[in-house]
């Protein structure tokens, strides 16, 4: 009896472990749906993070929020998907691996926990180059900010955003000397709504401090999106009206894709 209850107990594991395995593998733990990929450029979920040694790819490392997954794209790209293309094609016979990290609803606070992870240090060490999105939830959350329209509290926010800002990037140039950081700007999804004026000078403002803390990091790169949403937002909104939609982030990725340089 005890043998056959051993044995039972063991089959049970194994058939779990099985259907975790599989169900992982197809996407459907964690991942969710992936990226539609092209031949040349491989977009590889979130978790697990491995990084390999160098195999003469092109590793571009996307960190951050919601804009770094491409939620509201409906195409499934998003801006790092359009700027790997257009890597791609400078990059020759070069093939462009592309390792997404981005997580719905991330702040600064929760990246600084992310890059603690050993092997989410050990994706940072192997890029190339890295894509940085991450503040937008720290200034809006979710619309209450502006809606309450505080100017303290949003002076409040800015300079603890700008300090983990700060200590971030200072840890990812640790984690990696050679790699050019590229680190997306906001855009006002609120333009053309109630105190747009103020929220819109809100927005300009923070996206000058964190221009400033980044100068401070080697080799760390400013990407403006302001300008690209500013005339015309809500034809580059996705059905929530916060997020971009496909064209939305076509326009950031081809903004990215053009200034993008990496070493060899």
């Amino acid at each position: 009896m005890w043998f056959m209850w051993v044995s039972g107990v063991s089959c049970a594991l194994w058939v779990v472990a099985l259907g975790w395995t599989m169900a992982n593998h197809m996407g459907l733990v964690q991942g969710g749906t992936p990226a539609p990929s092209s031949p040349a450029i491989a977009l590889i979920e979130p978790q697990p993070v491995t990084a390999a040694a160098d195999d003469g790819k092109l590793q571009v490392v996307s960190l951050g929020d919601s804009l770094a997954r491409g939620t509201g794209d409906a195409t499934g790209k998003g801006y790092v998907g359009v700027a790997a293309e257009l890597m791609k094609a400078r990059a020759g016979e070069r093939e462009v691996s592309v390792t997404n990290l981005g997580v719905n609803g991330f702040t600064s606070s929760q990246l600084s926990e992310q890059i603690k992870r050993a092997d989410v240090q050990a994706a940072i060490q192997q890029a190339d180059v890295l894509l940085i999105s991450i503040g937008g939830n720290d200034l809006f959350r979710g619309g209450e900010t502006l809606a309450q329209l505080d100017l303290a509290k949003v002076k409040e926010l800015e300079t603890e955003y700008n300090q983990r800002l700060k200590s971030l990037l200072t840890e990812i140039r640790e984690l990696n000397p050679s790699a050019n950081v590229y680190l997306i700007g906001l855009y006002n999804p609120f333009n053309g709504q109630k105190n747009s004026e103020i929220t819109n000078g809100i927005v300009r403002d923070w996206n000058y401090q964190l221009s400033v803390t980044a100068a401070d990091v080697p080799k760390t790169v400013i990407v403006p999106t302001y300008d690209l949403f500013q005339l015309r937002v809500q034809d580059y909104l996705a059905a929530d009206l916060f997020h971009p939609n496909a064209e939305g982030y076509k326009r950031i990725g081809e903004r990215l894709g053009a200034i993008v340089v990496w070493e060899g």
